[in-house]
């Protein structure tokens, strides 16, 4: 409803009717169509009123006298009010003045048979005989008015004031004036009455003739009535009659015709007149036709104000053809209302046409509850899209894929084989959702602002306030819901009675088992249900319907965290098969392959993705390191994260296939325990490190379990080494040392040299130290150690097993015994034990007791140790 017109100005102030007036003020109407009334001096003036701005209307004044307001009625302000007056008065009109009314011109006939009138002479003159031209000022009529209310100072009105006539002309004239213009006006008037006298007496001439006409007339009126007898007009009467009659018959066919053609004139002379009531039923439906519904609107109500309590047969029925008209728009109207998807504006414009047609419905909360029932369906319309398309791929791929069947590897197409730089069909879904939801939802929501803003031009129920935000959560809560049954179902609640309608998608037994980066999956998801819910947070929406959002994000977030690390997780297990044995020179450890720093920047690139994906909190969304169950997951989910890598070296390691030459088992097994010490020593901290940066809670724990199991591993791979080199090096030891039927209690000839099978365990041991050392040197005293041992317990076994030694034979085993000690000093020592590795092998030989024994002894040792002082050096691990 708009604001009352208000007349401020009125161009003339006063006028006789038909006066042209021009009106000013505010609120007139937004259009001539916007026009019902306009009421001057108690006058109707509406027919002549003509619209130019919402401020300004030209018109032309009734017949009301007297002063009156200016009052405007519009359709949309209802009736206005007035700040001035307008004064009507009706004018005297004169011989020469154009009039449409009869004027009695009997008081302008002069005296006298053959007198003429002159124009100029009907001047009123001042009956008081006093001039007015030296009347400065005249009195305000205003004050005349109010004075003398029913009287005016016209000289020939019926309601003539003396007094009026005098204030008005004459309230600056003397007293003296006054009292001379009183006798003027006594001689006149005397005058007058004398003028008849001498008038007669000046005209006896015509007087006298005037009697001689009349005798001669009663003399023939006399001699007529003798010869026709008393009733001497008869006869023509009874001519005129037949005349009459005779009149009539000629012209009878001419008068009916005049009589059609003054019908016919009439006729179109009402149509003319009322053209706008006529044509009203036709006009309606072209611009129906156009959809210019305003425009049928004004025309309507401006029928119905003109004509809306007319008692004419004939306009009644054109106001009820144009009233049937207005029922067919108001249901075509409502069944527009209901058609989606349509634009606030639209719907605004709908509900304000059907409230101006007086819709018996409220227009606008009809639509409300029809966007309402249109988003729930677009929503689930979606989901049974997507479910359709799952099934029927688990149809096209049988029974094998659908037990494996990955509830995120839904086809986004319709072809038969999914690839993994396809997106997956329930990414799609989610897509598909988030962009329906969005292009209605604010909709819905923006649409019930406004009805109960009172923008929808109805009145709002409050009551329903309460029914709208029970709408509003369930639009939301079904979206939620379909994500969390597509992406989380294990959130829901499976005995609840609403389960089934959010969709029973296909199990999976290996999340993203058909697609790389499963994580990133998710990580699009959680995106994409971000995006959305930073466009409710500007609807400024009910905080139950935002925490259903929040919570959705909420358990998103944690399950993208343990995808992604469950996803890292199994990468790196993989990475085995992305092992190329290409050796990485490290200055400060030795050489590893590319799998230790491989496993690094996964480990990284991943908990920085957790980062910023999952604990970056938006906007008004949950801090999860705060939450004590998710840290408490994220700990776990990191240490089978590190344990992967160490489950992958020792299956990679222990591996029996794939070896080529330059990748025999044993080196396999050696990069493994570098990579494995490497990770302990240097990428385990590093780790720490970084997460310390990222803002990560502490996870030594986790490092600690991972060393832990990387140590035990490292044990393995370490005793399966050990078994590869030592058991072949020990084998031969006893075949080298009874080569040729040798025997410890035969006579044997003084050599100076050690026995060759001593040589042989010496190189063998060399080519172990050389092995290890060309991967990582660090590890040489702990695998020299543990062969050196071997070999020392081998030696006492077979030493134990010798029942005699001769005295040439106790001399060169000990001679050989203590060349491998001397060989051994600085590998075989363990600081935790006091003997010496070779000391019960040495116990088992009887000691020399004769000077030449051990002179020989000494001689054998020196000989030992200068040919093979280059061996001795490459034993020499300080």
């Amino acid at each position: 409803m708009g604001l009352p017109p208000i007349v401020t100005g009125v161009s003339p102030k006063e006028g006789p009717p038909g006066t042209r007036v021009t009106i000013r003020g505010e609120n007139f109407g937004n259009g001539p169509d916007d026009i019902i009334g306009l009421i001057i001096c108690n006058s109707d003036c509406l027919l002549s009123a003509e619209w130019v701005s919402s401020n300004k209307i030209v018109a032309r004044s009734g017949p009301g006298k007297s002063k009156g307001d200016i009052v405007i009625i519009t359709k949309s302000g209802g009736k206005g009010s007035c700040t001035v007056q307008f004064r009507g008065y009706h004018e005297t009109i004169g011989p020469l003045k154009e009039s449409a009314v009869w004027v009695d011109e009997s008081h302008l006939t002069g005296l006298g048979r053959h007198r003429a009138l002159i124009p100029s002479s009907y001047q009123q003159d001042d009956p008081l005989g006093l001039s007015v031209e030296n009347a400065v000022k005249k009195y305000p009529e205003e004050e005349l008015q109010e004075l003398f209310p029913e009287s005016n100072g016209e000289l020939g009105s019926e309601n003539f004031s003396p007094s009026w006539f005098l204030l008005q002309h004459h309230h600056s004239t003397g007293f003296d004036d006054l009292k001379a213009g009183l006798s003027f006006l006594k001689r006149r008037v005397e005058a007058q009455k004398e003028g008849q006298i001498s008038f007669l007496k000046t005209h006896a001439g015509s007087v006298i003739e005037q009697m001689d006409t009349l005798m001669t007339l009663k003399n023939v009126v006399e001699e007529n009535k003798t010869k026709y007898g008393p009733d001497m007009t008869a006869s023509v009467e009874n001519s005129i009659l037949n005349a009459k009659t005779e009149a009539g018959r000629l012209f009878d066919d001419v008068l009916k015709r005049k009589e059609q053609a003054d019908g016919t004139r009439n006729a179109l002379g009402i149509l003319q007149r009322f053209r706008f009531l006529f044509h009203l039923p036709s006009t309606l439906d072209k611009n129906i036709q156009k959809a210019d519904y305003d425009l049928v609107i004004n025309d309507y109500a401006r029928a119905n104000a003109l004509f809306g309590q007319t008692e004419v047969q004939v306009f009644k029925r054109v106001l009820q053809e144009a009233e049937q008209r207005i029922l067919n728009l108001r249901e075509v109207l409502q069944e527009k209302l209901q058609q989606y998807p349509a634009s606030l504006e639209e719907q605004k414009k709908i509900i304000r046409n059907l409230t101006n047609l007086e819709s018996p419905n409220d227009p606008a909360w009809l639509c409300i509850a029809g966007q309402y029932k249109h988003c729930s369906q677009i929503l689930f319309q979606c989901k049974d899209k997507y479910l359709s398309l799952e099934q029927e791929e688990i149809v096209k791929s049988g029974p094998a894929r659908g037990k494996r069947s990955n509830n995120l590897l839904l086809p986004s197409s319709n072809s038969a084989e999914s690839s993994s730089n396809t997106t997956p069909g329930r990414v799609t879904f989610l897509e598909e959702l988030n962009d329906r939801f969005i292009s209605v939802f604010p909709e819905l929501w923006k649409l019930g602002q406004a009805y109960f803003g009172g923008e929808l031009f109805v009145r709002a129920d409050t009551l329903k306030k309460e029914e709208f935000k029970k709408m509003v959560l369930d639009v939301v809560t079904i979206f939620s819901q379909l994500i969390r049954a597509a992406l989380i179902p294990h959130t829901l609640d499976r005995q609840s009675p609403h389960r089934a309608q959010f969709g029973i998608w296909q199990a999976f037994s290996g999340i993203f088992a058909d697609h790389e980066g499963m994580g990133s999956w998710f990580v699009l998801c959680l995106r994409t249900v971000r995006t959305c819910y930073a466009e409710l947070l500007t609807l400024e929406l009910p905080v139950e319907a935002l925490d259903a959002i929040r919570d959705l994000l909420h358990d998103l977030r944690v399950h993208c965290m343990r995808n992604l690390l469950m996803q890292a997780a199994e990468n790196i297990s993989h990475l085995a098969n992305q092992e190329s044995w290409k050796l990485v020179f490290i200055e400060s450890h030795g050489s590893i392959t590319q799998l230790p720093h491989v496993f690094e920047t996964q480990v990284i690139e991943c908990l920085q993705l957790v980062k910023e994906t999952v604990f970056q909190s938006e906007q008004r969304e949950t801090n999860l390191m705060e939450n004590a169950s998710v840290l408490s997951d994220l700990n776990l989910l990191v240490q089978k994260l590190l344990f992967s890598f160490a489950r992958s070296t020792e299956r990679l390691s222990s591996s029996d296939q794939d070896h080529s030459e330059d990748s025999t088992r044993e080196m396999k097994l050696l990069l493994g325990l570098s990579n494995c010490q490497y990770t302990m020593l240097h990428i385990l901290p590093r780790f720490k490190d970084h997460w310390n940066k990222l803002g990560y809670p502490d996870l030594t724990a986790a490092i600690q379990a991972a060393r832990d199991l990387l140590e035990k591993t490292e044990d393995r791979l370490m005793e399966a080494y050990l078994e590869e080199k030592v058991e072949p090096l020990i084998g031969i030891v006893e075949p080298s040392m009874y080569a040729g039927r040798f025997d410890w209690n035969k006579n044997l000839p003084i050599t100076n040299d050690i026995r060759p099978y001593c040589k042989e365990i010496i190189m063998n041991m060399i080519a172990v130290h050389a092995e290890v050392a060309q991967v990582s040197p660090s590890l040489v005293p702990r695998i020299l150690e543990r062969v050196v041992r071997e070999v020392a317990a081998e030696l006492g076994r077979l030493f134990s097993c010798v029942n005699k030694f001769s005295d040439s034979g106790a001399l060169q085993a000990s001679a050989d015994i203590s060349a491998l000690s001397r060989a051994c000093l600085n590998v075989g020592k363990n600081p935790n034990e006091t003997r010496l590795p070779f000391s019960e092998a040495a116990d088992m030989i009887p000691p020399l007791t004769t000077p030449e024994s051990i002179e020989s002894h000494k001689r054998i040792l020196v000989n030992f140790e200068e040919r093979m002082k280059f061996q001795l050096f490459c034993l020499d691990i300080n």
